[in-house]
């Protein structure tokens, strides 16, 4: 890479260079798109590989050429010798044309693809920013920490805090290794954020440092202003869901099913229709949906980046005191209490299953996977004959002499292993995420008595124990979890990141942060987690509210596939049976293939519903929940249904 950045820089770079002002906008896009090249280098490389492309389509064009012009000859021209080679002549012409095509449209994708990627940063930071701006509200409560020491902070949980902590980490990168004071850094900010929203906080903050205002006053009314346009915002973000569940409808299951008609009717009267059925299928249909659920997933912002990096930091405490080396039996030792350690965490797996997936429902995989491709295996060495497993495999890829038998009796197998495969996730996630949905519920009450009891002059520590001593619900048993860690003397900080990591949700952990890291900087503990239970109360009421509007749609995605397959039914129940099968059964004038493969129809409506069903779950979870995971629930039942309707009335 950096080679092809040196050689395209080397040739363009200095015509890029001389017209620099023409890239005014590029120069603004790649600085919020937050991409690592100049103006220069990112130009040069537009031109080579755009150069290549059209070195690479300019042989394609030529055989194209040939191809379409090779029989034609000019023979209507006065110059009868140029008619033999009009082929070459028209083929180098197509060449030059691929060429010139394609080097335009990549160079034209290529210079636009920051502005998309800047773009998508805004939608980001317009999300984040509400989280952000309550985190540096709790951190300027007791007026102890600095401004860029908040920034620092905040800048330190991008996994938590996205891309606006990204945002407030290039301010503390510009004062730390630049050399700007803090108005210069704010400002650079905010004219290379392509957020207006963060735009219009830095600029605020400029203001009030300019004219030494309250920045805990500031921060205050930005986080209820943030949270105001959070709740405003989400209406507009659920009707942008319900005009693309809409789409969805019309497009992915009104659509095929109107083509699927039309097909099977055009097949009987002659037409060679089942290639573009097999199509739309097996090809349309799912790529379609994949396609509609990675919009849903860039709409919803549930695509951000949200790695973790974890940092080894050396104790240094007790510098003073003199440790021994560490001699052979002591490493002995701790390879055996490692290997100790290692194996009990096996037994506590491996005879507690339950509670393993429980926790983590995807660990399931491990055994359903295993268990669901043994079944499915056996059954088909068990059940079907070798010459019916020979003639599948040689028409494979001849879908219309593929041996409707043999894809018939795999169907059934390959149906019950998906069941032995998903059931047992399912039934884990839901517990997993009902348990997680109480928790989420009852967080903000738990933190109002939290601060109750601190109020009342009881340190945080104690107040714990209070709590655990009474019912919280189902956070009972994390609370009482907290108050034995805390009688053993472990540190409250850490008590409070083993809670998060056993709920492990984007609420919690905010939440979680927030309290740690601002109880650690100022001592006023009871704003901090009055604080914390309104960002959580808000975000409890954004989620109530979209799941009561996306329950509708989900209904609405169940309805649609049920009249899609109601409509399949009516095809293969009675359409097709009633199809004349001889010569003496057609009607005079009818122009009717006697052709037809009823069975191939039966076994293409099957898949049809199937494929559908599987597609249209998977999209009603990720409208429902956000999450495509819990889509497989619904994809399980209208397969279910689909195949019951099949083996019991068709």
């Amino acid at each position: 890479m950096n080679i092809f950045k040196d050689i395209a820089y080397r040739i363009f770079g200095n015509r890029v260079r001389r017209n620099l002002s023409n890239y005014h906008q590029l120069e603004m896009q790649l600085s919020g798109a937050r991409i690592p090249k100049t103006v220069c280098h990112y130009v040069s490389i537009a031109y080579l590989y755009s150069l290549i492309i059209g070195f690479i389509l300019a042989p394609f064009g030529i055989v194209v050429g040939m191809g379409l012009f090779a029989d034609v000859q000019l023979s209507t021209i006065s110059d009868s010798s140029l008619g033999p080679y009009f082929p070459q002549s028209i083929s180098v012409v197509m060449g030059i044309i691929f060429a010139l095509a394609g080097m335009l449209f990549f160079y034209s994708v290529y210079i636009r693809l920051p502005t998309l990627e800047a773009n998508i940063r805004r939608t980001y930071i317009d999300q984040s920013l509400t989280h952000g701006a309550a985190y540096l509200y709790a951190l300027s409560r007791g007026g102890g920490i600095s401004l860029i020491e908040m920034f620092r902070s905040l800048s330190m949980h991008r996994h938590i805090y996205g891309a606006t902590a990204e945002e407030f980490g290039y301010i503390v990168r510009d004062m730390e290794y630049f050399g700007y004071d803090l108005l210069t850094a704010l400002r650079n900010a905010s004219i290379s954020s392509p957020s207006e929203k963060f735009k219009s906080f830095i600029d605020g903050l400029i203001s009030v440092l300019s004219s030494g205002g309250d920045i805990s006053a500031y921060m205050h009314s930005k986080m209820e202003q943030y949270q105001v346009e959070a709740a405003r915002g989400q209406k507009y973000f659920l009707e942008t869901l319900g005009i693309l569940a809409e789409v969805y409808l019309t497009v992915f299951v009104v659509g095929p099913l109107f083509l699927i008609v039309i097909l099977v009717v055009l097949g009987f009267i002659g037409s060679n229709s089942t290639t573009i059925l097999y199509m739309m299928i097996y090809l349309l249909i799912p790529i379609g949906t994949a396609i509609f659920i990675v919009l849903l997933s860039t709409v919803s912002g549930d695509v951000q980046n949200k790695n973790v990096v974890m940092m080894e930091r050396r104790l240094d405490v007790f510098d003073d005191v003199v440790v021994m080396p560490e001699c052979k039996e002591d490493r002995k030792l701790l390879e055996k209490l490692v290997h100790y350690e290692r194996l009990n965490r096996f037994k506590r797996k491996l005879f507690h299953p339950i509670k393993w997936f429980s926790d983590k429902p995807h660990y399931s995989f491990f055994a359903t996977i295993p268990i669901g491709s043994i079944y499915l295996v056996y059954s088909i060495w068990d059940n079907v004959e070798f010459d019916m497993i020979n003639s599948f495999s040689i028409d494979l890829f001849e879908l219309q002499n593929m041996n409707i038998e043999f894809v018939s009796v795999l169907d059934d197998y390959l149906f019950f292993s998906l069941l032995m495969i998903f059931t047992p996730f399912i039934i884990f996630y839901e517990i997993r995420a009902d348990r997680i949905r109480r928790i989420e519920d009852e967080m903000p009450d738990f933190l109002k008595r939290l601060a109750s009891i601190n109020e009342a002059g009881i340190l945080l520590t104690d107040a714990i124990s209070m709590v655990a001593q009474a019912k919280v619900g189902v956070l009972h048993s994390e609370v009482r979890r907290m108050s034995n860690d805390l009688s053993w003397g472990t540190n409250l900080g850490d008590v409070l990141k083993k809670f998060e990591y056993h709920i492990r949700t984007d609420m919690i952990s905010r939440l979680i942060t927030l309290i740690i890291k601002a109880s650690e900087s100022i001592s006023d503990v009871i704003s901090v987690l009055n604080i914390a239970a309104s960002e959580a109360d808000v975000q409890n009421q954004l989620k109530k509210e979209r799941s009561a509007e996306m329950l509708v749609y989900v209904f609405i995605i169940y309805i649609s596939y049920m009249v899609f397959l109601f409509i399949i039914y009516v095809l293969a129940a009675n359409f097709l049976p009633a199809m004349p099968s001889s010569v003496g059964d057609v009607g005079a004038g009818m122009p009717i293939s006697l052709d037809m493969d009823i069975d191939r129809y039966m076994l293409l409506f099957f898949h049809a519903s199937m494929i559908q069903g599987f597609c249209s779950g998977l999209v009603a979870g990720k409208m429902g929940s956000g999450r495509l995971q819990g889509g497989i629930k619904h994809s399980i039942i209208m397969m279910s249904v689909a195949y019951l309707v099949f083996m019991l009335f068709i």
